[in-house]
C-alpha cells in the first residue's frame, strides 16, 4: 500500500509598491508506495532486471517514502513584467544508495552481485539526486507584455515549459515531441499523467504576438538541450538495470561511454501560427515547423576511438524536423483535439549495433514518420449510477514512410539481421502502430455531509503494432498500463485518494545467462519487467 500527503500552504504574498507585487507558494507532499505482488522469476533471474526486481522484493514492501517541497516564487510589476523560479526538493526514506540483487547464481560459480552495474554495488550520485535526496531546479524566466505597432505581444526568457499542439497523454507522437524534456521517472511511477504534468523546462526565448483578433504567431528560440528524465537502473520500476544516466557498466564489465550529447545551443526553433475563425466558435487550427534535437536516446554499443574499448553509451538524434497541423473544436457536449505531423529524420527504434562505419556508435536509425492524434473528453451526465463527472479519451497512430538510414540497425520485423524472429512479440518494430488511453472518473455528491466522491479510472493499451519510433515501448501492441482508485473531496479541502496501479505485458520464450544457469524470460513486448511490479497508493491531501 502507498500513503501519499500533500498541504499546498496559503501564498505568502506582499506588496513592495503599489506597482510591484510578489507571491511565494510551498508545497510539501508526502508520498509512499508498497509492492502488491511477489517477484516473478522470469523477471527477477535476468541479470539485465533482478537489481530492480529485487530493491523492494516482497509484496508489502514500501517501495516508496518521499517528502518534498515544491516552491514558487513570482514577482511582478502592474501585472505587466516579472520573473519566476521554481524549484523541488526531496527526501525518500524508503531509498538507501545499497543495490539488491537476486541471491543466488546467474551461472554456476557467478553471483548475481558479480554482474552489478553501479560500482561498488552503491548508486550513482545521479540516481542518488533523483530517488535519494535531491534538489532539481525548474523556471527560471522574465517575461513582459508589451504593445508592439498595436499588437499585443509576450515575451519570455530563460527557463520555461511551452506545450504545442492538442496531445494529452501520448508525446512520442505529438507535435510538441522534444519541445520540453519529459519526467518519465514521474510518468512511470503515476500512470495517466498528462503531459502538462510530465514536461520539464528549457532554457529559451519565447514571443507570441497577436495579429488580428483571430490570427496570433508564436516564435521559440532554445539555448538549452534536456534530456528525458528516464526510470534509471536498480529502482523499483527500472526498464533495465545497465539504463540509463546512473549505472556505469554492463553486466559488471562493458563500461558505460561517453555518450554523444547536442550542443546546448544547436539550432533548435519552432514557429507556430494560429487561426481561431468565428465558424470554429471558439475552436482553433494551429500550424507548426520545429527543428529539434531529441530527448530520447538511443542505446548503442561502440569501441573508444583511443583505446579501442568496447562501451555502451547514450545517443541523441540532431536535426530532426516536425511539420505539423492541429484543430480544436466542440462538437456538441464534445471537446475535441486533433493533430498530424510529419517527422523528417526521426530516430527510430534500434538494435546497439555498431556498423562497421560508425565503430564508435554515433547514431541509430533513421527515417520518416506521419503521427496522428485524436482526443475527445465529455462530461457525464446524471444517471442510476453516478450523478456527474467526465470521460476523457485519445487515440494515437504512428506510421513510417520512405527509406531509412543506418538501415542495418532498424529493429524491424521486415528486418532479420537485427530482429531474427521477425516477430513484434518480441519488441520488433511494425511500419503502423495504433495506441489508446482513456480515463473513466464518474462523480457522486455529498454522499455523507461534506464528501464528494468520485471514482478515477485509467487505461492505455496497445491495440494494434508496436511503433517504429524510438520509445520506451510502453505503448507497444498488447502492453497494459492502468489504475482504478476511489477519490474523497471532504469539504473541499481534504483529499483522500486509494489507488490500484498495474502493468502487464506480453513475455516471450526462456533462456538463462549460461548454461545450468536459472531460466528467465527471452524477451516480450513492451514494459514486461514491469509485469510483476504492482502497488496500491493512498494519498491525503489537504489545502489551506
Amino acid at each position: 500500500m502507498a500513503f501519499a500527503g500533500s498541504i499546498s500552504a496559503n501564498a505568502f504574498e506582499f506588496n513592495l509598491s503599489p506597482d510591484i507585487t510578489g507571491r511565494w507558494d510551498n508545497t510539501i507532499q508526502y508520498i509512499g508506495g508498497m509492492r502488491a505482488q511477489g517477484i516473478d522469476s522470469g523477471i527477477g533471474n535476468s541479470p539485465f532486471f533482478d537489481e530492480s526486481d529485487y530493491k523492494y522484493g516482497h509484496a508489502g514492501s514500501i517501495v516508496t517514502n518521499r517528502v518534498s517541497d515544491l516552491t514558487e516564487f513570482n514577482l511582478s510589476y502592474r501585472q505587466e513584467y516579472g520573473f519566476r523560479v521554481s524549484a523541488s526538493l526531496f527526501k525518500d526514506f524508503a531509498y538507501t544508495d545499497s543495490v539488491q540483487f537476486n541471491p543466488g547464481l546467474a551461472a554456476p560459480g557467478v553471483p548475481y552481485s558479480a554482474l552489478g552495474t553501479y560500482p561498488g554495488n552503491k548508486y550513482s550520485s545521479y540516481t542518488r539526486s533523483y530517488y535519494v535526496n535531491g534538489t532539481q531546479p525548474l523556471d527560471a524566466f522574465a517575461y513582459g507584455n508589451f504593445d508592439i505597432g498595436g499588437h499585443s505581444t509576450a515575451i519570455k526568457l530563460g527557463r520555461l515549459t511551452q506545450i504545442w499542439g492538442t496531445a494529452i497523454f501520448f508525446g512520442d507522437q505529438s507535435i510538441s515531441y522534444a519541445q520540453n524534456p519529459v519526467d518519465g521517472i514521474k510518468g512511470s511511477a503515476s500512470p495517466g499523467s498528462t503531459l502538462k504534468e510530465l514536461a520539464l523546462p528549457r532554457a529559451q526565448f519565447y514571443v507570441q504576438t497577436a495579429i488580428t483578433p483571430e490570427l496570433s504567431l508564436a516564435a521559440q528560440y532554445f539555448f538549452e538541450f534536456e534530456h528525458n528524465l528516464l526510470p534509471e537502473g536498480g529502482t523499483y520500476l527500472g526498464l533495465s538495470d545497465f539504463l540509463f544516466y546512473g549505472p556505469s557498466q554492463l553486466l559488471g564489465a562493458v563500461p558505460h561511454g561517453d555518450d554523444f550529447r547536442p550542443k546546448n545551443v544547436d539550432n533548435n526553433f519552432g514557429v507556430r501560427a494560429t487561426w481561431s475563425p468565428s465558424f470554429l466558435a471558439g475552436g482553433n487550427l494551429g500550424f507548426y515547423y520545429r527543428r529539434l534535437d531529441e530527448a530520447q536516446p538511443w542505446v548503442l554499443f561502440g569501441q573508444n576511438p583511443a583505446t579501442g574499448a568496447s562501451n555502451y553509451h547514450l545517443a541523441y538524434n540532431q536535426g530532426t524536423q516536425l511539420f505539423g497541423v492541429s484543430a480544436e473544436a466542440g462538437i456538441g457536449i464534445l471537446s475535441t483535439g486533433f493533430e498530424v505531423s510529419y517527422r523528417h529524420n526521426t530516430a527510430l527504434n534500434s538494435v546497439a549495433g555498431p556498423q562497421p562505419a560508425d565503430l564508435s556508435g554515433s547514431s541509430g536509425a533513421r527515417g520518416d514518420t506521419i503521427n496522428l492524434i485524436g482526443n475527445a473528453m465529455m462530461p457525464l451526465s446524471k444517471t442510476p449510477f453516478y450523478e456527474g463527472g467526465f470521460a476523457l479519451a485519445e487515440v494515437a497512430f504512428t506510421q513510417r514512410v520512405g527509406s531509412i538510414k543506418n538501415a542495418a540497425l532498424y529493429n524491424g520485423t521486415s528486418n532479420l539481421a537485427a530482429c531474427p524472429t521477425g516477430s513484434k512479440w518480441d519488441g520488433c518494430s511494425t511500419n503502423g502502430s495504433v495506441v489508446a488511453a482513456m480515463q473513466f472518473d464518474p462523480q457522486w455528491l455529498q454522499v455523507f455531509p461534506g464528501v464528494d466522491l468520485d471514482m478515477p479510472v485509467f487505461v492505455m493499451y496497445g491495440l494494434y503494432g508496436n511503433t517504429p519510433s524510438l520509445s520506451t515501448a510502453i505503448g507497444n501492441q498488447g502492453a497494459l498500463i492502468y489504475t482504478v482508485g476511489l477519490h474523497a473531496a471532504v469539504y473541499n479541502k481534504y483529499n483522500i485518494t486509494l489507488q490500484y496501479n498495474g502493468y502487464h505485458s506480453h513475455t516471450s520464450g526462456s533462456t538463462s545467462f549460461a548454461p545450468g544457469g536459472p531460466a528467465f524470460y527471452a524477451g516480450g513486448n513492451g514494459a514486461f519487467m514491469w509485469n510483476d511490479k504492482p502497488w496500491i497508493s493512498l494519498t491525503l491531501q489537504t489545502t489551506f
